[in-house]
């Protein structure tokens, strides 16, 4: 099996962003950042922030990944700094019905292949802490810790 990366289509856009957004609440949430009465509205204002131009904002590419048969299989939001040559994932999701047979490591590597013939040397990312699963397969393809942020309720 292969996967492709393609540009979203832009029809796809507004109901990616109304998914991205409520699952980053949720997370937010479910770490403990954001409390649950203010997560959305958070969520809601931190991507308005980042994405002033929605679709079109510069410099991000909201991209499908297609399987060999043509379908949908997840999505990447991606950020691509070129004066630095460094891209950061803003969202990576392989979908549920595709889930546990590899493919979340073989588009990795395919988004590898994109960035490199963008000139991108570095590409970065955020992973929750509570998904250990992402984790362990970031450390699996090289990634590296570079931060830690620790919280303790008291």
């Amino acid at each position: 099996m292969s996967i492709l990366i393609t540009d979203m289509p832009e029809i796809d856009f507004a109901p990616y962003l109304d998914y991205s957004t409520n699952e980053y609440a949720k997370e937010k949430q479910k770490n403990g950042t954001w409390p649950a009465d203010r997560a959305l509205m958070n969520a809601r204002a931190e991507i308005s922030r980042l994405l002033p131009q929605g679709y079109a904002t510069p410099n991000h590419k909201f991209l499908s990944l297609v399987d060999a048969s043509g379908t949908k299989v997840g999505i990447f939001w991606l950020y691509v700094s070129p004066e630095r040559k460094e891209a950061f994932i803003y969202d990576f999701e392989i979908f549920e019905a595709y889930r546990n047979h590899g493919i979340g490591q073989m588009a990795m590597q395919t988004l590898f292949a994109y960035c490199r013939a963008l000139g991108i040397v570095k590409i970065s990312l955020h992973v929750f802490a509570t998904n250990e699963r992402a984790y362990h397969v970031y450390q699996k393809l090289g990634y590296q810790t570079t931060d830690i942020n620790m919280s303790k309720l008291l």
